[in-house]
């Protein structure tokens, strides 16, 4: 009887296709997520994003880069760690320290 009830299941389950996100669905994810993190990183202009990192459950991961819009950095280049919650479509910047 077990037997028959665990057949009976599996052969339910898999009746069912399997849910995948379509290419249009990450692409607009993607897009979110750039524009998104290309408004936060204030502090730099001609910003965009460089790498675009890993997507986890709940967030994604990406580098930006511009140049510093203050004066006193004289056009210097910069780098930022962007994450992208993709409930809630926050967004936090971290202006990455690269050592020379």
């Amino acid at each position: 009887m077990r037997l028959i009830a665990c057949t009976a299941a599996l052969l339910t389950l898999s009746a069912f296709p399997a849910l995948a996100s379509s290419d249009a669905a990450w692409k607009d994810l993607r897009d979110r997520s750039d524009r998104a993190c290309i408004k936060a990183a204030g502090e730099l202009r001609n910003t965009k994003v460089t790498a675009y990192g890993d997507t986890f459950q709940s967030v994604t991961v990406s580098t930006v880069e511009g140049v510093y819009r203050p004066k006193h950095m004289k056009g210097a280049r910069g780098k930022a760690t962007c994450v992208f919650d993709k409930r809630t479509s926050q967004v936090e910047v971290q202006e990455l320290q690269v050592r020379r």
